[in-house]
């Protein structure tokens, strides 16, 4: 009998110090992902602050920028030449092609475009900037989203969905905020042209769109599993019904870009030749006609 109730207790207290072990685990993984959030926002918030300074910006101009009509917002994966574009607009007296670095922050600046003032917005193509562009979507008189023309069949899907989301902004649906395609890199031999780009985007949102249907079938389904059991049912079913608004053109059609409410052109452009290709005019003339 001695042996049994030193057996048990021994095997209680192996238990209590696992029990132990793995409470302190997860509270060390708890506490190392609050501070590293409140870094990365700190980082965030510095490398914002030092762009902004260093491209004329002030942060009060960068905060104000979101609630201004007339900004006009240029968006796009990394490296398609998003921060070239926004320094030829920026410094239309610089003729050479501006050399630029992949951008940490948000770059924003008053700018004169023929007889209208606008407030440019280039936000940066990470992933964590998608917050950024979400803010600046609602107020954004036209998106300019610009593509590398060179890797985006490499890139098609990460592309296809950094666009699919731009143009299923319920705020860009709700104004019809028109935008503009810009096929970067059209220099290098191996672009593609904006005729070609366009085909494959209109069969990767196609694709793209049925797959995001089949999720909201998911989600709904768990909802339907989990709502008797818990109070997440509504939230299931709102998150579902919010997913259902991002479907892009015609159920039963193969997607188009000409079956959105709003205007979406889809032009050339090559930042490395001084815009010689497309040219500026052609930007100019979309802005402007943003604001008749």
């Amino acid at each position: 009998m001695d042996d049994t109730a030193r057996l048990v207790e021994s095997t209680t207290s192996t238990s209590s110090t696992s029990s132990l072990l793995l409470f302190g685990t997860i509270f060390i993984i708890v506490i190392s992902g609050i501070v590293w959030i409140v870094l990365q926002r700190q980082s965030a918030a510095i490398s914002t602050k030092s762009l902004a300074l260093a491209s004329g910006t002030s942060v009060a101009a960068l905060q104000s920028s979101k609630k201004r009509s007339n900004t006009v917002l240029i968006t796009g994966p990394i490296g398609a030449g998003k921060t070239a574009l926004w320094c030829y607009i920026r410094f239309p007296e610089n003729k050479a092609a501006p050399k630029t670095q992949t951008s940490m922050a948000v770059n924003s600046a008053e700018v004169k475009v023929g007889d209208v003032n606008i407030c440019l917005v280039d936000v940066p193509g990470h992933q964590k900037h998608r917050f950024d562009r979400d803010a600046f979507l609602p107020v954004a008189r036209g998106v300019v989203f610009v593509i590398d023309s060179v890797s985006v069949s490499q890139n098609l899907t990460s592309t296809t969905e950094l666009l699919y989301d731009v143009l299923a902004n319920k705020h860009v649906q709700q104004k019809e905020t028109p935008v503009l395609i810009l096929c970067n890199k059209q220099d290098d031999p191996s672009a593609l042209s904006n005729v070609r780009i366009k085909g494959l985007l209109e069969e990767e949102i196609d694709r793209l769109r049925a797959s995001r249907q089949a999720d909201i079938g998911s989600l709904r389904n768990v909802g339907a599993i989990t709502g008797a059991a818990n109070d997440n049912g509504d939230d299931d079913d709102e998150a579902a019904a919010e997913k259902a608004n991002d479907f892009l053109g015609y159920d039963g059609k193969r997607f188009s870009f000409e079956d959105l409410p709003n205007p979406v052109q889809i032009n050339e452009s090559s930042m490395a030749m001084n815009m010689s290709i497309g040219g500026m005019e052609q930007i100019h003339s979309w802005i402007a006609d943003l604001f008749e």
